[in-house]
């Protein structure tokens, strides 16, 4: 007895469907599970599901690539709330603003995914957790959306304001070549704080 539907052909002719079928299957990792903390956020917390759903495995590939690490298979809970977005210490957290637009919900979305990675890299004084993501963000929008859009999504971080300095953590980052970075990025990668 057989179950399933059998693909007819060759391997060779079933090796199109069946990395298309891995692909598939390994995309958009890590889980994520997305809430809204009152129903009237239950829309942006839809955006945020749509945007994940449509991008999720190109956004997850060029961070990854860009970053030089790999996102830890956990699940990752996402609530959409009326305050600021932020990430937990662990990672498996995300905090997002509802009412940011469309564009910007993908920008902060990959900005506070980046912190999960960017917890896999070492600090020291000078590198605190955003100088650590900031050595990756630019290029990784700048991948996904073009210069443009990177352009503006840094000058409107940097106008964040708060205890934390963006500006200044931008300026650092953005004084370094794209190489520079990706260097900086390999010495961290290989335990290298310096």
């Amino acid at each position: 007895m057989t179950y399933g539907r059998r693909i007819a052909g060759n391997p060779i002719q079933r090796l199109p469907l069946l990395l298309l079928a891995g692909l598939l299957c390994g995309a958009a990792a890590p889980p994520l599970t997305f809430t809204s903390l009152e129903p009237d956020f239950a829309p942006a917390a839809s955006e945020y599901r749509q945007i994940w759903d449509a991008e999720g495995a190109r956004i997850v590939a060029v961070m990854e690539r860009v970053a030089g690490v790999e996102f830890p298979a956990s699940p990752i809970e996402v609530i959409v709330h009326r305050g600021p977005p932020m990430t937990s210490y662990d990672g498996r957290t995300i905090r997002m603003r509802a009412g940011y637009s469309m564009t910007y919900k993908k920008a902060a979305f990959i900005h506070e995914l980046g912190h999960r990675l960017s917890f896999l890299l070492p600090r020291t004084a000078e590198l605190d957790d955003h100088r650590v993501l900031d050595l990756f963000l630019y290029d990784v929008w700048t991948d996904l959306y073009g210069p443009a859009f990177a352009d503006r999504m840094v000058s409107i971080e940097r106008r964040i304001g708060g205890r934390y300095d963006y500006d200044a953590a931008w300026t650092w980052a953005l004084a370094m070549t794209r190489d520079e970075r990706q260097a900086r990025l390999r010495a961290l990668r290989a335990g290298r704080t310096s």
